[in-house]
């Protein structure tokens, strides 16, 4: 049988690979549209918002299969830090 709660839990670190690789790619696009340099699209506030949002999910999948106890801990310690970073990111923005 199919254990739902692995493939959810799994499926969280899984999306936020696939959404921190899709903002550099689409940034990659359009760095190259405008003929901008990568750092500079990769600095515009929407941006940062998204990687730091796809960075907790990542830190949320680890932290949900992590074995020992202090690896959870160390997770969610950098899944909190990268929601309060886009949180900050977010109510500062222009």
């Amino acid at each position: 049988m199919i254990d739902w709660i692995d493939v959810i839990t799994n499926s969280l670190w899984i999306v936020g690979c696939a959404l921190g690789l899709a903002v550099f790619s689409y940034s990659n696009w359009e760095a190259a549209i405008r003929k901008e340099r990568l750092r500079v699209i990769l600095g515009y506030w929407r941006m940062q918002v998204i990687i730091s949002l796809a960075g907790m999910l990542f830190c949320l999948g680890l932290m949900s299969n992590a074995s020992a106890i202090w690896e959870s801990l160390v997770w969610g310690v950098l899944a909190l830090g990268f929601g309060i970073q886009a949180w900050l990111i977010w109510r500062g923005r222009d």
